[in-house]
Parts: C-alpha cells; structure tokens; sequence
C-alpha cells in the first residue's frame, strides 16, 4: 500500500518564516477550525430556518487540512491552497489559476506563491503578494465554484469541533483494490476514549443515494469500499496513528493563529485531548456512515421507502438525515 500518514514539518515555520511569508500569515488569519458556529446566536440560526432560508458560511472563511508532508486549505468543501516547503526549503502554496485570475484562470495551471511573491511558470512572470486584498480576492473567485454538496459539508464542520479531516483520500492497496475520498472524519466520545468515525455525505437529490428496484444504491458500494479497504491488514492502526499526529499538528497551528487572531475559535475537546502526551489510542470505526442533507424536506425519499431501504437489511446503514438546526451534530440523530 502506498503510505497513509498525517506529518507536517511544523518546526520548520519559524517566526522570520512567518515575517517573510504573509501571505501565510494571512491564510491563518481566515482559518475557522470545526465547531466555528455560522452564527454564534443560537436565534439567529432558528430564525433563519423558520423563514425558510438555508444557512451558508461565512464567504471568506478557510477550513485547514493535515495531509501527508503538507497542509491544505480549504474553502467551502473545495481545496484552495496546497502548503509545503520546496527542495529548497522554502514555504510555498500552490494555488489554481482560476483562483488566482479568476475568468482568465483554465486548465490545471497552478500559481506557486513564496517569499518572493506570486510566481507563473507558464508564462514566466513573478509579482509581489498584495497583502489580503489579494487573499479576499482569491478566496471570492473561489467562491463561484462551490457547489450545494461541499457547502453541506461546510456547514457541517461549522457546527461539529471534533472534525479532523475533510476529503480523506485512500491509497491504492493493490492493483485492484482503490477506494474514492471520504467527505468527513471525525472524533466521537466512547466512555474515556475517542474513535474516529468515517461520513460520507450526499445531498437528498443524489441519485447514488436512491434505492432503484432491487439494485443496491451505488452508495452502498462506495461505503463497501471504504470499509473493505479499513478492515485490509493493519490499515486501522495506521489510521490511528495518522490522525493522533494530526490531532497533535492542528494544537501547533492553532497556537500559531492565535498569535494573529486572538478570537480564533477553542479546538475540539476531542482533538484537545488525542493531542496529549499520554492520550491512549485512538479507536476506528471501520464502517463509514452516511449523511443526508434533506433541508428542503424531499418527501418523496421517505415516502418511496429509499431511507428506510439503506438503513434495512441488507445494507444496515447508518444514515443520519439533516433537516434543520437541530440535526447537525454528527452521530447523535438518527
């Protein structure tokens, strides 16, 4: 199998890093960890869905992501900047043009962003970062792609702390055996322990979630996979280890935005404590769970049976249907 593993050189984003790359600093600035409520009054989100309105996140809000030698940004469900250093040793992003440029931006050309400022390497032109006007900027181009399922998600980690990761990819164990992303892992409290739980999330309108005859939605395959490939040799363990140094990665980085944004929201209890010294294991829940996004109330799929097929014999699974404010904490409604 390829390597699954969380690891970042943190160490190395010392402060005369950080004064020479503002762009970084700034990037931190917009960071909102999980749990970051849309609107901290708790009335004003009962009154949004009462006039029928849907929530969405702030416009200028980025999510932060551990992978494996590097970190990503996220806006919106959607990667927007890809962080690590170069052969040389120097910080650097990685941003897509279409971000950059906006409707000039096509193809999968990327703009590398460094202490030197912005850099083409298509067409051979470097200029200087402008500070967050440029970041704002970025970040509105954007906001033109996102789509209704990663702003589910979105909202989602807004109202969920202990979520660690977004877009979890699985490496290829074989020639035959890969597996898609996962939308969403989490942390969820088991007696004095914490187990990593695996969600994928559709919208109530998407065909893999619905039940045709006596075929298995493809949702149902998809979930199979990601449970096939958790069961394969140790890959639980491996899992484990991945998001306890993630865990113990997203303490450091919040320590670092802080510095910036005083009023940056407290992590999660849960990832609080899988940062500690002697924090026991992490558990692993091997089978993934779905969540359905329903909060325009789609009656049909209740009605022609479609929840109650998934969560039925055969398949058995855990759904979790969002229709209002009071759905939105992973694992607790059914």
């Amino acid at each position: 199998m390829s390597t699954f593993a969380r690891k970042f050189p943190i160490h190395l984003i010392t402060d005369q890093v950080l004064e020479k790359n503002p762009w970084f600093r700034d990037m931190l600035l917009h960071w909102r960890p999980a749990g970051d409520a849309l609107h901290r009054d708790r009335r004003k989100t009962i009154e949004l869905v009462a006039n029928g309105q849907m929530q969405k996140e702030h416009p200028e809000h980025l999510r932060l992501a551990i992978r494996h030698g590097y970190v990503n940004f996220y806006r919106a469900g959607q990667s927007f900047a890809k962080i690590s250093f170069d052969i040389t040793g120097k910080l650097q992003a990685k941003i897509h043009n279409k971000y950059v440029d906006g409707e000039q931006g096509s193809g999968q050309l990327y703009i590398t962003l460094n202490a030197t400022g912005l850099y083409n390497e298509k067409m051979g032109i470097l200029r200087k970062y402008n500070g967050l006007a440029d970041l704002r900027r970025w970040v509105s181009n954007a906001n033109h792609y996102i789509g209704d399922e990663k702003q589910f998600v979105d909202i989602v980690v807004a109202h969920n702390p202990n979520t660690i990761d977004l877009e979890m990819a699985l490496p290829a164990y074989s020639k035959k055996r890969t597996a898609p992303r996962m939308d969403l892992v989490a942390l969820e409290k088991v007696g004095d322990s914490w187990k990593i739980v695996f969600w994928e999330a559709k919208l109530v309108t998407n065909p893999s979630a619905v039940c045709r005859g006596d075929a298995p939605p493809k949702v149902v395959g998809q979930l199979a996979q990601y449970t096939h490939w958790l069961r394969h040799a140790d890959h639980c363990n491996v899992v484990a280890v991945a998001y306890h140094n993630a865990c113990r990665l997203m303490v450091e980085f919040h320590k670092m935005a802080k510095k910036f944004n005083s009023q940056i929201e407290e992590l999660g209890q849960g990832i609080i404590a899988a940062a500690t010294q002697d924090a026991p294991p992490l558990l692993v829940d091997a089978e993934p769970r779905l969540l359905i996004d329903d909060q325009t109330r789609n009656v049909p799929f209740i009605e022609n049976g479609h929840l109650k097929k998934l969560r039925g014999e055969p398949y058995s699974l855990q759904v979790q249907m969002v229709k209002g404010h009071h759905d939105w904490a992973l694992g607790v409604h059914p």
